[in-house]
């Protein structure tokens, strides 16, 4: 099942190159610019240009990045040259077993997004950042770096579960990368409940052990990037109004590389 013209709503455009280039086996080229030349005086039309060009013409511009094709080549490799390393729920959802799939396969398939009710107060946290940390009077070396570790960090990565029957027993778990994300995170959040596929790498599977939760996106570490000495210095309890985003549920930890419908 090829959808041709899919409507990306998520795409990890360096994590597709790297992996198509092992698909290929060849290493990854970045083309700047192309020059084309008119070997012959015809009749043509170029999108910004149309006329009669002689032998000497010339041409110069920019590759334009197209992620809805760049997609589509690598479904289409992976169909083909991944041998036993990807996994098509789309194609034979009843001849695969998740439970079986390897870790750093490639998988396929058709689920449900959502975006933890706890990640709320955490993306209000990161849109405040500014005027907290313009509000700030630092005391002493060692409240700098808890405040450089805290509030100068660039973005957060988003946290979401994915629904699937094709998981079994397991609830899916991903970090996204708010740069690839081809909408707002307040769009994203209209496509909860819809039926999208899922492109993605298995990292890791983890299963409840004596009834105790599993955390997958720890405050300190994943919102404020804390390193493991600052981390020691604070309180371990949850900070007041947030908390840890945990999982009552055995889970599949993925790589998202697309997203689409």
């Amino acid at each position: 099942m090829h959808f041709l013209f899919k409507n990306l709503i998520y795409f990890d455009s360096e994590k597709v190159a790297d992996y198509f280039a092992v698909l290929k086996g060849e290493k990854q080229i970045s083309i700047k610019n192309v020059k084309m030349k008119q070997d012959k005086s015809v009749n043509g039309k170029i999108p910004i240009l149309s006329g009669q060009f002689s032998d000497s013409n010339e041409f110069e511009g920019e590759i334009i990045n197209n992620f809805l094709i760049d997609c589509n080549e690598f479904e289409d490799a992976l169909k083909k040259e991944s041998n036993d390393s990807y996994f098509d729920f789309l194609e034979c959802k009843v001849a695969n077993d998740f439970e079986t799939i390897p870790r750093t396969s490639i998988v396929r398939f058709e689920g449900e997004l959502n975006i933890p009710e706890e990640f709320d107060m955490m993306d209000l946290i990161n849109q405040f950042k500014p005027m907290l940390s313009s509000s700030m009077e630092l005391q002493n070396p060692q409240q700098e770096e808890l405040f450089k570790a805290i509030f100068q960090k660039e973005s957060t990565k988003i946290p979401m579960f994915l629904e699937s029957e094709v998981l079994e027993n397991r609830i899916g778990f991903a970090k996204l990368n708010p740069n690839n994300l081809l909408y707002s995170l307040e769009q994203l959040e209209d496509y909860e409940g819809e039926d999208l596929t899922i492109l993605a790498k298995v990292l890791s599977k983890k299963d409840i052990s004596n009834g105790k939760p599993i955390v997958l996106f720890d405050i300190m570490k994943d919102l404020f990037s804390l390193n493991r000495a600052l981390r020691r210095e604070i309180d371990d309890s949850p900070m007041k109004g947030i908390q840890n985003i945990e999982s009552d549920r055995n889970i599949v930890q993925l790589e998202i590389l697309a997203i689409y419908m």
